[in-house]
């Protein structure tokens, strides 16, 4: 094993050429490069073009003494080590010279020894923050020449980033990242329905640690959404390896741009293009997924057919457009009102479904009622005011889609007979 003192280069600066001479012997078997001067100034010009690892300096010295040599080349470099020997006497320097933060201090005469001793120490020490800075140098090449979005954290906060990383958020700097996140979870927008902060810091206080939640997770919901410098929310692929027991590499994949296309078929497919709120094919699809979750578990849920009282009017009175208001208004109004855990969606024209999970006909009598009243209150500035009718019914056991809509439809009719703007059932 190479000595780690055979790897770095020592300046010493002596003034009486003795002693210089005497030491820079010793030195020179243990260093790979030993520069000498016999004074401040010298030492200080030999220091900036040799640059060497350790500085070695009496106290005391014409021209320029080591205090003022040590303080210049502190300018120049403030993590050099400096090594001071010095006389009892010159305590009067000591104050001044622990001000300056030097490694070390050896009394004359020195004893050759204590100051191989120091320097073995230092090399070491040396030696290592070389080794670790290489290790960072090569570690950001490769980052950065995968053009990768690519972060080191211990989830506190961030040891590397690539440069895409930095960029995304205007910084020039992991330590200026750092400073403007709390955190490496704040990086991370809270948006609904997405891998975020809260779900994150919820599974962590669960006993989950982050690279084992994240791996729990199928791919497709491995997606977080990340607000960039200009404000911008863009969605990302997240991929997580463990680096260490507290260190995880994580790489992000931009999809910012499949998302948006996957969000527009998704839109195109199950929303309504007018209404903005579910269409039919949703509708259809989680019903049937409902109905048998409903026979699987024997829990109950009814659902409700609305039209909107004298729709025809409003079109042939007002023109389409008014129309087309009033539908906005009152699925928007539903949309704001209706449960969580219920579904409310456009069935066609001005007719909407309600699907009241979980509830039996009675609960959903008494939802439909209030959402009559809701409705009710409603008033367009040209059509002037909105009324609906609910023809409503529970699952039963042998139930499909098209008998329990017949059920429902036939609730419809009877509340359209019975004056409108009410709420009817069929069992």
């Amino acid at each position: 094993m190479i000595e780690a003192t055979n790897e770095i280069s020592i300046l010493y600066v002596e003034d009486e050429d003795d002693v210089r001479e005497g030491y820079s012997r010793a030195l020179t078997r243990i260093c790979k490069n030993l520069y000498t001067a016999s004074n401040g100034e010298d030492g200080l010009a030999l220091y900036k073009e040799r640059k060497p690892d350790i500085v070695i300096s009496d106290i005391r010295m014409p021209k320029m003494d080591g205090l003022e040599m040590a303080k210049e080349i502190k300018k120049l470099d403030s993590d050099i080590n400096i090594v001071f020997t010095t006389a009892h006497s010159e305590s009067s320097y000591l104050l001044e010279a622990i001000e300056l933060q030097v490694e070390g201090y050896l009394l004359k005469p020195v004893q050759k020894k204590s100051m191989i001793n120091l320097i073995k120490k230092l090399a070491r020490n040396i030696t290592l923050e070389k080794e670790n800075k290489e290790q960072k140098l090569v570690l950001q090449h490769i980052i950065d020449s995968e053009n990768s979005i690519s972060m080191i954290t211990n989830i506190k906060t961030v040891s590397f980033a690539s440069k895409s990383f930095l960029h995304l958020f205007g910084v020039l700097d992991v330590k200026e990242l750092n400073e403007k996140f709390t955190t490496t979870l704040d990086i991370l927008s809270d948006t609904e329905g997405k891998l975020n902060k809260s779900n994150i810091i919820d599974s962590m206080n669960n006993g989950e640690n982050l690279y084992s939640y994240i791996n729990s997770l199928e791919k497709t919901n491995r997606i977080i959404t990340i607000k960039d410098v200009n404000d911008k929310i863009k969605s990302f692929y997240l991929n997580i390896s463990k680096i260490s027991s507290m260190n995880f590499l994580i790489n992000l994949t931009d999809i910012t741009e499949i998302e948006k296309e996957r969000e527009e078929t998704y839109k195109k497919a199950y929303i309504d293009g007018l209404t903005g709120v579910y269409n039919r094919n949703k509708f259809e699809e989680v019903f049937e997924y409902e109905l048998k979750r409903s026979k699987r578990y024997k829990r109950p849920f009814s659902i409700a057919i609305l039209d909107i009282d004298n729709f025809k009017i409003f079109n042939d009175k007002y023109g389409h457009l008014v129309g087309d208001e009033v539908l906005i208004m009152l699925a928007q109004t539903m949309k704001n009102s209706i449960r969580e855990t219920d579904m409310f969606a456009r069935w066609g024209g001005e007719e909407f479904t309600i699907l009241f999970n979980n509830t039996t006909l009675e609960n959903a009598m008494v939802s439909a009622n209030n959402f009559k009243n809701i409705i009710e209150n409603l008033e367009h500035k040209t059509a002037g005011k909105i009324t609906a009718s609910f023809g409503l019914t529970q699952l039963k056991e042998n139930d499909t889609m098209r008998t329990i809509f017949k059920r429902a439809d036939d609730a419809l009719y009877k509340a359209k007979n019975s004056g409108r703007n009410c709420v009817k059932s069929e069992m």
